[in-house]
């Protein structure tokens, strides 16, 4: 419907529209989160609460190794470069981030379907499914440019970065069983990614020219065979616990 409106008055559109178009917007961030909440019969206020805050025993020592990993990657990728303002506006991105943008997503993504797909197929054929799933939803987006132009990047790329993110994300939530965790690190990608130079022009279309390329790949490559790792090693210990408390 946003992007009808936004076709209806494509410049200088009504105040009703606009607020109408906004509120969708809106609407569309808390989409992942308030369908989870439905299908997993989340209705009490400490349910909901439970669902977004619960995690095991050393989650935030997971959040830092994978945030210190992707930050280190960034940085060192652009040669410590940031946009002007950067540290002024990062922590409010970042906010907007976790409450409204990508971050909240997670308590869909991460919160339910992964879960969900990990229960009938295998770690990576459920981790490529939900990434695309999740690459999927996306696609308004390179029809609506009210707010951001998304037209002229490759989706092709876009699903690569929604799989790689989701393997990440994947080994996070399965060591963790945080799914807040899982949001403040979605939260962080998204922020690190248009407050450091180089780097979205590289997610977005393989734009190396602002960045070494070595560092940004290969930093890439290790958070991904690290979550592959994390998630089978947190597996194996799940079995094993498993198998024991059936023996006792």
């Amino acid at each position: 419907m946003a992007i009808l409106l936004k076709n209806l008055w494509p410049g200088n559109p009504p105040a009703a529209s606009l607020i109408l178009e906004v509120s969708l917007n809106i609407l569309g961030f808390f989409g992942p989160l308030l369908a989870s909440l439905i299908v997993l019969k989340k209705r009490s206020f400490k349910a909901i609460l439970s669902f977004i805050i619960s995690g095991r025993k050393g989650t935030w020592l997971y959040f830092l190794i994978f945030s210190g990993g992707l930050t280190m990657t960034f940085v060192l990728a652009s040669g410590g470069r940031l946009m002007d303002g950067a540290l002024v506006t990062f922590p409010s991105y970042f906010t907007f981030s976790t409450i409204l943008g990508g971050g909240i997503e997670e308590f869909g993504w991460r919160g339910f379907l992964q879960p969900a797909m990990e229960k009938k197929f295998s770690f990576p054929l459920a981790t490529l499914m939900t990434g695309i799933i999740w690459a999927c939803r996306h696609i308004p987006l390179w029809f609506y440019d009210r707010f951001q132009d998304r037209s002229q990047d490759p989706f092709l790329l876009f699903i690569i970065t929604t799989i790689i993110l989701a393997i990440w994300l994947a080994g996070l939530r399965k060591r963790t069983q945080s799914v807040l965790a899982c949001n403040f690190f979605h939260a962080l990608f998204n922020t690190l990614a248009v407050t450091v130079i180089g780097i979205i022009q590289a997610i977005g279309t393989l734009n190396f020219s602002q960045i070494n390329p070595f560092f940004f790949l290969g930093g890439l490559a290790i958070l991904t065979l690290y979550s592959i790792y994390l998630w089978y090693w947190t597996d194996k210990e799940e079995n094993i616990f498993k198998k024991n408390r059936k023996e006792s």
